[in-house]
């Protein structure tokens, strides 16, 4: 078990008693974790990354080889999620994580901590004291209506994950010793050539800072998503294609079509079943941009 250092500064500010990432094995997966039971309105680029990678068998593997399996990741009082790790975990990168996640958990039952290189993107802010100035421009982390899931690796610097909305913004904090504490923000370009990246991922950012009342709706591409996360959980499952497509597709439109002269609904079935397999066994990692 991992423990806050004897002068760590965020240890004032963690909620007593209130640790995640509890122990779960990937066999208590029940019926209601199907994946078209599941609501995934809302869902970033890293949601669907887990969803497919914890299918993963050889991911399942080296999480149960893994040692320790789970982190304690605690939740300061103002909401944020910290992991703080004691050392890298080689094995773990090698899946585009800082530390394994248990497969069990949906992306709405524990943070998943994806690795800055897997992330490939992020707002780099050299973060401040305030001085005082009635010009000056002061945050906090909970400016940011938004999920925010931090780890402090060995190098010290604080990595924010800024999660609502259906998207994820990754924000490499420097010189914030205490996350909770103001700061007023630099925010950092290292070559011209990133410009428009750091401009988009930048509007997204300020996006977090305003209400949003707007109802979060299922967009085509991520229904497609989902289908083909049906289509791959189902087809691990031992499913044929017919039951795989039913699934998705509901018997009637089946029984119509699935006999017919037309190959469509079949070659659809099998595509969403390629794509899942895709994405399991490492394009998830596209899901991450």
């Amino acid at each position: 078990m991992l423990h806050f250092g004897r002068n760590d500064p965020n240890q004032q500010n963690v909620e007593a008693g209130h640790l995640l990432n509890h122990p779960v094995t990937a066999s208590c997966r029940g019926s209601d974790d199907r994946a078209v039971l599941r609501d995934v309105a809302g869902y970033d680029g890293g949601d669907w990354a887990w969803e497919f990678l914890r299918l993963n068998k050889d991911y399942v593997a080296d999480w149960r080889r893994s040692l320790p399996r789970h982190l304690p990741c605690i939740r300061l009082n103002d909401g944020t999620q910290l992991l703080r790790l004691p050392r890298r975990f080689p094995h773990a990168e090698k899946w585009g994580l800082h530390a394994f996640a248990d497969p069990a958990l949906r992306p709405d039952q524990a943070p998943v901590f994806w690795h800055a290189n897997a992330l490939k993107r992020a707002v780099r802010v050299n973060a401040k004291r305030p001085s005082g100035d009635e010009d000056e421009r002061v945050y906090r982390l909970t400016d940011f209506k938004a999920d925010r899931r931090a780890v402090i690796g060995v190098d010290g610097i604080a990595r924010v994950l800024m999660k609502g909305r259906g998207t994820q913004v990754a924000v490499e904090i420097h010189g914030l010793q205490v996350l909770t504490a103001p700061f007023a923000p630099g925010f950092e370009l290292n070559d011209l050539s990133a410009l428009g990246a750091q401009t988009e991922l930048l509007k997204r950012l300020q996006r977090f800072t305003e209400p949003d009342i707007r109802e979060i709706q299922k967009t085509a591409y991520e229904e497609r998503l989902h289908h083909a996360l049906i289509a791959l959980e189902e087809s691990l499952s031992g499913k044929t294609y017919r039951q795989i497509a039913i699934t998705i597709f509901g018997e009637k439109k089946v029984a119509e079509e699935w006999q017919g002269p037309s190959q469509f609904l079949k070659d659809r079935t099998r595509r969403l079943v390629a794509k899942g397999t895709e994405l399991m066994k490492g394009g998830y990692c596209e899901l991450l941009g």
